[in-house]
């Protein structure tokens, strides 16, 4: 059997579970991160890391999700925890990924410079997908950066 689970690289590993990639790689070394090392470097299965964030979270914090984490996590993950995650916490998450928490100039606005990263985009696409699931309605209303990239995308 062929295992085609993902793997994290370790320092992937330690920023999808907030630690340093020192205190990751003792965390490999004492077991409490399963690790494998085929050559050089350590490949951390997400599964791995997908427990101890269960396991090593306050129970507050294991469904908190924030813009810099959510892209680093494992799409797995990601899509797991927008499920648990409340709706308040989703809309932060939005417009973290998609930069409407800071704000901007018109001229700015206007001029284009505040282009979504792609992956960032694709992540705020499953969130507004779940928040319009649960019958929130449409969260780019309040998101106007958001709102014109999905006008423009015919996808709003």
């Amino acid at each position: 059997m062929i295992d085609t689970e993902e793997r994290l690289s370790l320092r992937g590993a330690a920023d999808a579970l907030g630690i340093s990639e020192v205190t990751a790689r003792r965390w490999v070394k004492s077991g409490k991160l399963k690790a494998q090392q085929p050559g050089r470097k350590f490949q951390i299965p997400a599964s791995a890391v997908d427990e101890l964030l269960k396991e090593f979270r306050p129970p507050k914090e294991r469904g908190l999700l924030t813009g810099e984490r959510a892209l680093k996590m494992p799409r797995e993950s990601f899509a797991r925890v927008v499920k648990d995650s409340e709706a308040e916490q989703l809309h932060k998450v939005l417009a973290e990924l998609v930069g409407d928490d800071v704000r901007r100039t018109r001229g700015e606005l206007n001029a284009g410079t505040q282009g979504i990263p792609q992956n960032a985009f694709s992540l705020a696409l499953e969130v507004r997908a779940e928040l319009i699931e649960r019958g929130e309605k449409p969260p780019e209303e309040n998101l106007p950066i958001f709102k014109r990239r999905l006008v423009a995308l015919h996808l709003a």
